[in-house]
């Protein structure tokens, strides 16, 4: 099974990231002064998070990654919660796969609902991925809670997070929202020696 992984990112960032070669961990990326898509106050909390399980430390010393497009985050985004100034259309996704990041040898855990959850269970034994994650909910067009299912919300925001860096040759795709986004992309990408896949993406955004 080839399970894809979506780490979200402000189109201006891109550059920086294709400079270095490589995503940087929330700790790391504060030094290049990235722009942030994400609610300041939880930036703070997963800077503060313990992560119960090897390689450690605490939430922010890993890349994130979802397994599933369209999540809650990027609908608050959409809506004006994160910052008023900023559009779902700004958003890109850089993809890999599960499959990829075991091969490189990087290190990584997973959760089964957000994080930041008091009740986030944490892994990173791959044999047991399928008990943490639920693909129901990460295949579903609706992720809102309801009266059978009052966690669904959370569960979409299950997190894939790979300890410090992530090799921009790992990257195998990107996401975008429309055509002119993707011709952005694609002149970022000109002097890169390497260059993912580029798509518009639309059915990852919200209506």
């Amino acid at each position: 099974m080839r399970i894809i992984l979506y780490h979200m990112t402000h189109i201006q960032n891109l550059p920086s990231i294709i400079d270095a070669k490589v995503l940087y961990c929330d700790q790391r990326v504060q030094a290049i002064k990235a722009r942030s898509i994400a609610y300041v106050n939880f930036k703070e909390k997963r800077r503060g998070k313990p992560v119960p399980v090897p390689p450690g430390g605490v939430i922010a010393d890993y890349v994130p990654f979802y397994f599933a497009p369209c999540s809650p985050m990027l609908y608050a985004i959409h809506t004006g919660c994160v910052d008023s100034s900023l559009t779902q259309s700004e958003i890109v996704y850089l993809t890999t796969t599960i499959e990829a990041i075991a091969k490189a040898g990087k290190r990584f855990v997973f959760t089964d609902c957000h994080p930041l959850s008091p009740v986030a269970h944490f892994n990173n034994d791959l044999d047991l991925l399928n008990r943490y994650v639920d693909w129901n909910v990460m295949r579903s067009a609706y992720w809102h809670d309801t009266p059978e299912y009052p966690h669904r919300k959370s569960r979409r925001q299950a997190e894939f997070l790979v300890h410090q860096t992530v090799e921009w040759t790992l990257i195998q795709h990107i996401g975008v929202y429309d055509q002119a986004r993707l011709l952005q992309v694609n002149e970022f990408l000109a002097p890169a020696s390497h260059k993912p896949l580029v798509s518009v993406q639309r059915e990852w955004y919200y209506r």
